[in-house]
């Protein structure tokens, strides 16, 4: 069965859940564990469709919006992990945090 271009085929029912007063739907039977997050989606017959998601920082956008510093990334990992490394010596002069220098 199909509903708008929905394929309802490659979807399993898990159960039926009732809106409660304030339109929340228990999901615990569909998988749903505390603290995952969800994307949702919804289409203009009313599926709806929650998709795993990881939220990240916003500030480690950069790397995947920007494909060349992924792969420098990957490549510096690569290198530390195969001990292709240079010692700079000790940085700690540089720190602003007490903490940091102990």
């Amino acid at each position: 069965m199909t509903m708008s271009g929905l394929d309802l085929s490659r979807f399993e029912i898990v159960g039926e859940s009732e809106a409660d007063s304030r339109g929340r739907v228990a999901l615990g039977r569909a998988g749903a564990r505390p603290g995952r997050r969800y994307q949702i989606r919804i289409n203009s017959d009313g599926v709806v469709v929650l998709v795993p998601v990881v939220s990240i920082l916003e500030r480690e956008m950069t790397v995947w919006e920007n494909p060349h510093l992924a792969a420098e990334i990957r490549q510096g990992v690569q290198d530390a992990e195969s001990g292709d490394t240079v010692d700079l010596g000790d940085f700690t002069q540089f720190a602003t945090d007490p903490e940091d220098k102990a």
